[in-house]
């Protein structure tokens, strides 16, 4: 470690100038709370657990200016697991700590939402962050300084040659709470300097090294948690990142739903910049990518759940957090939305007056042009009309035909898709225009999206190779798929009550490409498209679809799914308006 701080920095760690308003740390010699932005500090990464003494100190408008004073932190009131902490930096020659229960004001809504805000800056600015990986509150120490460690380490010799175990912790442990914890993910995902506390050894990460206590392990870096994952890979992009770290997020465990914005915020705004804006958990910039998530095994009906200044809507990834059904993305490309999406929330910047999925950052795939031309042609956006005569064109005729009318994406959205008419019947009869007068939304529930959209019925039948479910035509034709095993879904779907003919509602979302393999099989022939030279498209073009179901006058999202572009225009189609909550 001390190799580590010469090389990388010197003995002078400056942290970053970005530090929230009134940010506080413990200093260890004097025992107390004090308020300093300009300090290296190091950050404990724990888990808090039940409170097994009530007299346990905590950081309360009550309390904080006791705690201020010269020994306002008394070992006999401490968590343990904090005081431990405390044993590790003055031995480390540290002498600020960062703990979140003593260093934020728990019972202060604007304190909390500062320093969660700055979450961010707080650990990728620390030194170093200890991680207490074993433990189930904060009063149970840390293992190996405050009690004892099981000695799980032996030599032996064995013909002549000196035999050593080498140390591993015990998977499903029921004591190692801290890899199952959201909060704790962010926590080390974010750090520079990472050093772990197990119940049987402690080892050192920084960036592509790991450094164990003894010299006979070879374990290899943690890639879950390295910082430098945090970063964007030259070959990928910034949502790529961003739904890597949600996967792994959302197959963790939170005691309180409500924290499922704040335990990831700060891994969001590291990736989408200050300025970033976020809708319910979802990047304004990357929001139609971000609306593509599903649950990988689907067991648990999508619900709203509203909270006190909070709403987890259906169609964010938030409403499945807690249920251990862990977050993933299509691997398609994505060529544009087909919808404009409105929102209710007075505090989202372009609230009221047009469509917020447009933004100066968002970023399609390439050859847009050509599968946007095609989906204009088969009538999927509103007000657009595009004549592509393919039997007597070529692609590239297509990609400069429709380049020359719109330069741009963003061009092209905003007149094929922020002028999209829509009739609303909520809460009043007359029909309003959301470009000119909003007024109407405010009458919404919270969280509550709003769009004009293609509509379809379909059905669904079982995938026969593995489970999951397909949408059928009326013929019975696969034309596409529900993503994930969407498993509650599937049973209704399988069991013996269920009628075949039940026909499910579908509206279409956005454009994307499916990879053609080399399996592909008639599919590579009968769901493309050819110009008139015989060539066909890269990938093929299919519709990214929400299956959704009603409550009153509210949409809610059940699934997610695709289908072939081909088939899509095949189906009986209407332009609906959708409030979706």
């Amino acid at each position: 470690m001390a190799e580590c701080f010469e090389e990388h920095e010197g003995r002078q760690h400056k942290p970053k100038e970005s530090l929230p308003q009134g940010f506080r740390v413990i200093d260890v010699i004097r025992r107390r709370i004090v308020e300093m932005n300009d300090c290296s500090f190091v950050a404990l990464s724990y888990v808090w657990g039940l409170d097994s003494r009530p007299s346990l100190l905590t950081a309360t408008c009550a309390t904080i200016e006791e705690m201020k004073k010269d020994g306002g932190l008394p070992a006999s009131e401490m968590p343990q697991t904090i005081e431990d902490a405390i044993t590790v930096c003055a031995q480390l020659g540290e002498r600020y700590l960062w703990a979140d229960r003593l260093c934020i004001i728990q019972d202060s809504a604007e304190d909390k939402r500062n320093q969660i805000d700055a979450m961010g800056d707080i650990y990728s600015s620390a030194r170093l962050v200890l991680i207490v990986a074993y433990g189930d509150s904060m009063d149970f120490g840390i293992p190996g300084i405050g009690h004892p460690r099981e000695i799980v380490q032996h030599h032996g010799d064995v013909s002549g040659l000196r035999v050593t175990n080498i140390i591993g912790e015990v998977e499903g442990d029921p004591l190692a709470l801290w890899h199952t914890r959201g909060w704790t993910y962010q926590e080390a995902v974010l750090a520079k300097r990472r050093l772990y506390f197990t119940n049987v050894r402690a080892f050192f990460e920084y960036g592509q090294s790991i450094c164990h206590e003894d010299q006979y392990n070879r374990e290899g870096l943690r890639n879950e948690f390295a910082s430098h994952e945090l970063l964007i890979a030259e070959d990928g992009s910034r949502f790529d990142t961003f739904a890597r770290h949600l996967k792994n997020y959302t197959s963790r465990s939170l005691k309180y739903q409500s924290d499922a914005y704040n335990a990831f915020t700060g891994i969001s705004k590291s990736l989408y910049d200050k300025g970033g804006v976020f809708l319910n958990g979802l990047p304004q910039a990357d929001f139609d990518r971000a609306l593509r998530w599903y649950a990988d095994i689907g067991n648990n009906v999508t619900t709203r759940l509203e909270h006190p200044g909070m709403v987890l809507p259906t169609w964010s990834w938030s409403s499945v957090m807690t249920l251990q059904d862990p977050v993933n993305y299509q691997a398609t490309k994505l060529f544009g939305t087909l919808v404009p999406w409105y929102t209710s929330d007075p505090s989202f910047p372009p609230a009221l007056l047009k469509p917020f999925n447009i933004h100066a950052d968002t970023i399609t795939d390439d050859d847009w042009q050509v599968y946007m031309a095609i989906a204009c042609s088969e009538g999927c956006v509103a007000n657009i009309s595009f004549s592509l005569p393919l039997k007597t064109s070529n692609f590239s005729t297509v990609r400069e035909k429709f380049s020359t009318r719109w330069q741009s994406y963003h061009m092209f959205f905003k007149e094929a898709i922020d002028r999209v008419p829509m009739t609303i019947e909520y809460p009043q009869t007359s029909p309003l225009l959301p470009q000119k007068n909003g007024a109407f939304l405010k009458n919404l529930k919270p969280g509550v999206i709003l769009t004009r959209a293609q509509a379809a019925f379909l059905r669904l039948a079982k995938r026969p190779e593995r489970s999951g479910l397909h949408i059928v035509d009326s013929g019975g034709e696969f034309v596409g798929e529900l993503c994930g095993d969407v498993a509650r879904l599937e049973r209704d779907v399988t069991s013996p009550q269920h009628d075949t003919n039940t026909l499910f509602e579908f509206i279409a979302l956005s454009l994307s490409g499916k990879r053609i393999l080399a399996y592909s099989g008639n599919e590579k022939k009968t769901k493309n498209y050819f110009d008139k030279c015989g060539n066909s498209l890269a990938v093929l073009p299919i519709v990214n679809l929400l299956v959704i179901g009603w409550r009153g006058s509210y949409a809610y999202r059940r699934e997610l799914g695709w289908i072939y572009l081909v088939d899509w225009a095949k189906t009986d189609r209407e332009w609906k308006t959708v409030l979706l909550e």
